[in-house]
């Protein structure tokens, strides 16, 4: 029987990558997102400590609300001589209000700032996405995995920003060392094999 997973997030880009990133793990669930169950935004304060803690987070918010496992996610972005930026959208815009941006101004904003990175460290500099899965069972139970992509932040803009997934155009795949932005499909799938894992892991225990 099919299983059912409600994501937590109002966000269509990342409800797009995880119905792509799931038809890779094999298994057969069907996706449901907030507005399916005309569910309003959760925006809970992530004061976890770890990505973990706020992807448990995250997941809570929406317990109770649904009956069926929540699958949510935190991501951080590692960069060599910088550490692990637990918040990277957050810490890119800073103290704007990104309510008050339009997307094209939001992703924009994000280029510049990892773009500045980048330059810091002469152009080219390692860096990798680390992401916390959780899947929270109506029963309160909790299994947790986690990822880590490895890639080469540059100061480049390879190729038209994507506007849910700016940072994008500004990185090499360590895994097919070409730029993420002009990956073939079959190119993603292996850039994404790490994600793709912990999925596998967190949602077939």
């Amino acid at each position: 029987m099919k299983k059912k997973m409600f994501l937590a997030t109002h966000n269509e880009g990342k409800i797009e990558r995880y119905k792509n990133l799931l038809r890779q793990t094999g298994l057969d669930i069907e996706i449901y997102a907030p507005k399916d169950f005309g569910l309003e935004n959760i925006d809970p304060e992530e004061n976890g400590k770890t990505l973990t803690e706020n992807a448990a987070i995250k997941a809570r918010a929406y317990a109770g609300k649904v009956d069926i496992p929540i699958l949510a996610n935190d991501t951080g972005f590692w960069v060599q001589g910088e550490g692990l930026i637990d918040a990277p959208k957050r810490t890119a815009l800073g103290d704007i209000d990104e309510r008050l941006l339009t997307k094209q101004e939001i992703a924009k904003t994000l280029l510049e700032f990892w773009r500045g990175i980048a330059k810091k460290h002469g152009g080219n500099v390692d860096a990798a996405w680390v992401e916390s899965f959780v899947v929270l069972n109506p029963d309160g139970t909790m299994r947790v995995a986690e990822s880590r992509r490895e890639v080469i932040l540059t100061d480049r803009i390879f190729g038209d920003a994507h506007l849910q997934m700016p940072v994008r155009a500004l990185y090499l795949s360590k895994a097919t060392n070409k730029p993420s932005i002009l990956h073939t499909a079959e190119e993603e799938i292996l850039e994404m094999q790490p994600v793709i894992d912990a999925l596998l892991k967190v949602l077939s225990g």
